[in-house]
């Protein structure tokens, strides 16, 4: 299932992605290889977390207003 804030995170970026198709969203577990190699090198103690093309842009209490907005000043720029 997952954990609260985990489901909520999920939840905002699903609703994200779903006015805004041409952003891909990939998951990556925690406990994964993957997931564990981003977590260590960015100093992430517990999820969730958020990368944007590598790169953490958020972790612990996310917020969704500051999250979507994060990700739409990020992507203008790479536009």
């Amino acid at each position: 299932m997952g954990c609260t804030p985990c489901l909520r995170v999920k939840r905002y970026l699903n609703e994200f992605h779903a006015k805004n198709p041409q952003i891909e969203v990939e998951e990556i577990e925690f406990s994964s290889q993957v997931g564990s190699k981003l977590a260590v090198e960015n100093g992430v103690l517990y999820p969730p977390a958020v990368f944007l093309e590598g790169k953490l842009i958020a972790k612990g209490k996310i917020h969704a207003e500051t999250l979507i907005t994060t990700i739409q000043e990020a992507e203008m720029v790479n536009v």
